[in-house]
């Protein structure tokens, strides 16, 4: 990591990077040479910082060589300009509205000496979505792909992974395997107390549709944060254990509730993709006859994965109201709108995981915190087994939660990307 780092490191950094990120049988996109990578991470980068009516710009860009076929990009539905239109600050700003950041981008093309706007180009909301955490199958632009989501801020993607980042002065690098160890307690406890809810395939492995269930599971803990992140006005969620009532003493409740629609979604969404897992393989098997059975349960996963997606968007959407979500390992939707009462146990020491496969970490002060942060280290040293997921509103999720009694652990910039897709 790199302080006080401007485009010209980030173009750096993603050149020295770009044929060396992936290895196996992989087809390396095309990168335009450093001058033009340039020229089009500061163009990004300047357009990002001008406001419109007091809102920054959101947008998206992908880049492809001039010569390319669009086709080989999957790039999904282009739409081209007649006309086309010079790269700049201007031209960049004026298109931005017309960006869904979550769907849509900018194409960009460069020849020898420079680069020109070529048109639009819808995405399509898979590759968003899967990489919060709410799909498991996407599409994604096999090329040069820049997001800017507030100023200071620029990803550059290989497709459909992550390079570097540009954010607030650093160049920062995603390690492949990053993920926080602290939502593996919550999410094999809270599959522990499903597991007999559950119709388990009959030919399938074991090991795959256990891993695929635990991905799941996984994945949605981190979409409800994710979810959270892209309100952008931050909240908090307290994880409780499995099987335990949220304590009065600790948590004040304003709107209370046991619902299970989350957890019910979840369970019916896990039955019908074991059920297709059996089918595929008897497909692989040459079982041509479960080709029709096959293809009603395609409908019907389509159906229970939209539930299990609705009823994690609307959990999330109510950190709109002012306090806490609070919801069980099991994914019962416990309240929301929740105050913590708690104050900071006696003795407690408070420290930065830095890297948790390493064991390497930092003390920490809890008043060099915000109120958020504050009031998740004080109920996690009080209650034990509670996990706190810390949004805060510019999008960066902290994880809190303690395994040893005095000692509160604090993920800061939590990488809470789909488990499938780590460097995204």
């Amino acid at each position: 990591m790199r302080l006080s780092a401007f485009p010209k490191d980030l173009s750096q950094a993603v050149a020295d990077r770009w044929n060396n990120l992936v290895a196996g049988d992989y087809v390396v996109p095309p990168l335009p040479p450093i001058r033009l990578l340039q020229d089009l991470i500061e163009t990004a980068y300047f357009a990002a910082a001008i406001p419109e009516e007091t809102r920054y710009p959101q947008f998206n860009i992908v880049a492809i060589p001039e010569t390319s076929p669009l086709e080989t990009m999957s790039l999904g539905q282009v739409w081209s300009f007649e006309n086309r239109r010079p790269l700049s600050v201007d031209e960049i700003r004026r298109l931005a509205p017309a960006v869904d950041f979550k769907k849509s981008a900018i194409l960009t093309k460069w020849d020898s000496r420079r680069w020109y706007i070529a048109g639009l180009v819808d995405l399509g909301t898979s590759w968003a979505r899967a990489r919060i955490g709410l799909q498991y199958k996407y599409h994604f632009p096999k090329c040069l792909f820049l997001q800017v989501n507030r100023i200071g801020r620029v990803r550059v993607y290989q497709g459909q992974y992550l390079v570097a980042t540009l954010v607030d002065g650093r160049v920062e690098f995603r390690k492949v395997f990053e993920f926080p160890l602290a939502l593996h307690g919550p999410a094999t406890n809270g599959l522990n107390k499903i597991w007999n809810e559950i119709t388990y395939p009959i030919i399938e492995e074991p090991r795959e549709y256990e891993n695929f269930q635990f991905i799941a599971f996984w994945n949605t803990l981190a979409a409800l944060a994710n979810c959270v992140a892209e309100e952008g006005h931050g909240g908090a969620i307290v994880i409780v254990p499995a099987g335990k009532t949220a304590s009065a003493k600790a948590l004040r409740i304003k709107y209370p509730q046991n619902s299970s629609i989350l957890r019910d979604a979840f369970i019916a969404f896990m039955n019908v993709r074991h059920r297709i897992a059996d089918y595929v393989v008897r497909m692989e098997r040459g079982e041509n006859s479960v080709k029709g059975e096959y293809a009603l349960v395609e409908l019907e996963i389509a159906e229970v994965h939209s539930q299990l997606v609705e009823a994690t968007r609307f959990v999330a959407r109510l950190s709109g109201c002012d306090g806490a979500i609070v919801i069980s390992e099991d994914l019962r939707l416990l309240g929301f709108g929740a105050e913590i009462r708690s104050e900071l146990k006696p003795k407690t020491k408070s420290i930065e995981v830095l890297d948790e496969l390493k064991k390497i970490y930092k003390p920490l002060d809890v008043e060099e915190f915000g109120l958020r942060h504050r009031s998740a280290i004080k109920i996690v040293s009080q209650e034990s087994g509670y996990c706190v997921l810390v949004v805060s509103q510019d999008g960066p999720v902290s994880v809190i939660w303690s395994e040893k009694d005095g000692i509160v652990n604090v993920r800061r910039g939590a990488n809470l990307v789909n488990l499938n897709m780590p460097m995204a």
